[in-house]
């Protein structure tokens, strides 16, 4: 009289891809914050190299400015696919110079590239305007 029933029923295949679907989620987010962690760290290393470079320039004043260019950085190694620097000088009047320090990588996995750049003002008397 009682019948022997084999397979999985509605319910139990319903619970199934539920459960499916949560944990493909939480794999999405956990790899979606990781990326994220890493973009956000080169993102620091690159403002640190730009503060440390627009520093130094200010340290060694007016007269020292060097030309528009590259400049080095021991950090630079720690950005992934060969971060290149640029540091640009132009007048800003007749006793100030703007210098803008950039850094630009390219992120692992990105075809897109990242950006970082400050710029400031560097009088010859030694102050902002």
């Amino acid at each position: 009289m009682f019948r022997l029933h084999r397979g999985f029923s509605f319910i139990e295949i319903i619970v199934a891809i539920f459960i499916v679907s949560v944990i493909l989620l939480l794999l999405q987010a956990v790899i979606h914050s990781s990326v994220l962690v890493r973009t956000s760290k080169n993102q620091g290393i690159a403002l640190t190299i730009v503060r440390n470079e627009l520093e130094m320039l200010r340290i060694g004043g007016y007269d020292s400015l060097p030309q528009s260019g590259s400049f080095s950085n021991n950090l630079l190694s720690e950005l992934p696919q060969a971060a290149t620097t640029t540091l640009t000088v132009s007048a800003y009047n007749e006793k100030t110079k703007q210098v803008t320090a950039s850094v630009i990588w390219l992120d692992s996995g990105s075809l897109a590239s990242s950006t970082i750049s400050i710029s400031t003002l560097i009088t010859q008397t030694g102050g902002l305007l």
